[in-house]
């Protein structure tokens, strides 16, 4: 088989025979010449500002007289107008004695590829073609004009499309409905008391500080006309140095006791608060273990993780085989675990679409994720402020798979692949998010991987997925 390796796109026939009617009123053929001439593994690609066209074009059943001459022009007509490409000139045995003889020399252009059909044997030219084009090419229809005189006179002839792309549809899921909307707030708390005490002392050392905090805290949610207070739960630690009895008695008491003073000055019900305890903070006291650079580190973590051990009888262990150690923790870190959490539950009211509008920005933390779908539903998809929407959606909600789902999705249809796959990473396993990864894969040029997923979501009756599948093969 004889091939031709050229550097632009064009293909000329004289004989066409449209098969499919386009939408645009152009016929789709891969065909021409009276189905002499076909075209085979059309692909656009875009790279490095440059867009590039690859076809083959197969002459294998063209019988073309010695006189004639088949000139075709092929461009890509996108979003941002129509990009055209060098033209490929067939010619007869006496066409192409005349071009060489320079009838017609520069008249189809400096770079067009020139091609003498050999009648009766294989031949194949393949093409591959790059222009400037900085724009996103997401939707594009690969064209093809046949001169009809042979002329290179693009104002008469025929339009062919050879190949149409559509940017790929991502599908939003609008999230499930809250029955109620139940919020949390974690804070803690470090509050001093006297050595072995349980009284508290509103302005002992940073006391005054860490009480406003909480009080401050509370009163936000209470004051609040959008919200209620469920539920306020106190949870005292106590450092492991001395008995553990004695700490499981400080822990416990301190919690009441504080949990006694905030009721009395946020002024509500004692059945909304709760009290509870951890005797001694063994997980902080690992934790600073783990981050640490102490001398013997290794081994103190050690005593510290075995839980076969009595509290006791591992504080002592420490203490006794690593005193300068055991001495900057007890000065460094122990103060640290001796701490009150407090943990706040309250509830939202359910918002119209214009309350949430006015939310959505100042107090995102109130709305659900249905509410923020429907103030979303009331911007253009695409547009900034739908995105915005989405965005605030998955930073209120990291873990959720709608909320990541969602936000791929705007990325997606931005035609940016890499920011959507940290989100898509975390979108669960829904045939909309199938429909997604099918996107993901056809934008960084993965065609087998997008019609997998495209195929799979599909048959999970999703729509979006048939019309892309199907537009995958236009």
């Amino acid at each position: 088989m004889k091939k031709h390796i050229i550097r632009t796109l064009v293909l000329s026939t004289a004989l066409s025979v449209p098969s499919l009617s386009h939408a645009d009123g152009v016929s789709t053929c891969r065909s021409f010449a009276g189905g002499g001439i076909s075209v085979n593994g059309i692909d656009v690609s875009q790279s490095g500002g440059y867009m590039t066209l690859s076809l083959g074009i197969n002459l294998d059943s063209l019988d073309l007289p010695s006189n004639n001459r088949l000139v075709y022009t092929p461009y890509v007509k996108t979003n941002d107008g129509t990009v055209s490409m060098p033209k490929i000139v067939i010619n007869g045995r006496k066409q192409q004695i005349m071009y060489n003889r320079g009838v017609d020399a520069g008249a189809y252009g400096t770079d067009a590829t020139i091609v003498k059909r050999e009648n009766g044997k294989s031949q194949q030219v393949d093409y591959v073609a790059s222009v400037p084009f900085t724009s996103s090419l997401l939707n594009y229809d690969v064209m093809i004009h046949e001169d009809l005189c042979g002329c290179g006179d693009s104002l008469d002839g025929n339009d062919y499309a050879l190949k149409r792309r559509r940017q790929p549809v991502a599908a939003f899921v609008k999230p499930a409905a809250e029955a109620v909307k139940v919020r949390h707030i974690d804070k803690r708390a470090y509050i001093d008391f006297p050595v072995d005490k349980t009284e508290l002392y509103p302005e002992y050392r940073r006391n005054p500080a860490e009480l406003d905090s909480i009080i401050n805290t509370i009163n936000m949610v209470k004051n609040d006309r959008n919200l209620t207070v469920s539920g306020i739960n106190i949870h005292g630690y106590a450092s492991p140095e001395s008995p553990y009895e004695h700490n499981d008695y400080l822990a416990r008491t301190r919690a009441q006791t504080l949990k006694d003073y905030v009721r009395q000055l946020v002024k509500l019900d004692d059945a909304l608060f709760s009290v509870s305890h951890t005797t001694e903070d063994w997980d902080g006291l690992r934790r600073y273990l783990r981050e640490s650079n102490i001398e013997h580190k290794s081994e103190i973590l050690a005593i510290a993780e075995d839980e076969t051990i009595d509290p006791d009888a591992r504080e002592w262990r420490i203490k006794m085989n690593y005193p300068e150690e055991y001495k900057f923790m007890l000065a460094t870190w122990y103060p640290a675990l001796r701490h009150s959490d407090y943990h706040i539950t309250y509830k939202v009211k359910p918002f119209d679409v214009e309350e949430a509008k006015a939310l959505i920005k100042t107090k995102p933390q109130q709305l659900s994720q249905q509410e923020m779908f429907l103030v979303a539903q009331t911007y253009e998809p695409g547009s900034t402020e739908f995105n915005e929407v989405m965005e605030i959606a998955v930073r209120m909600f990291p873990d959720d798979e709608t909320a990541n789902l969602n936000a791929a999705c705007t990325r997606l249809n931005a035609g940016n692949a890499d920011a959507a796959k940290p989100y898509l990473d975390k979108a669960g396993n829904s045939a909309e998010a199938d429909n997604a990864r099918g996107i993901y894969e056809q934008l960084k040029g993965n065609e087998s991987a997008a019609r997998s997923y495209f195929k799979s979501a599909k048959d999970a009756g999703l729509k979006a997925a048939e019309e892309n599948l199907q537009n995958m093969d236009l």
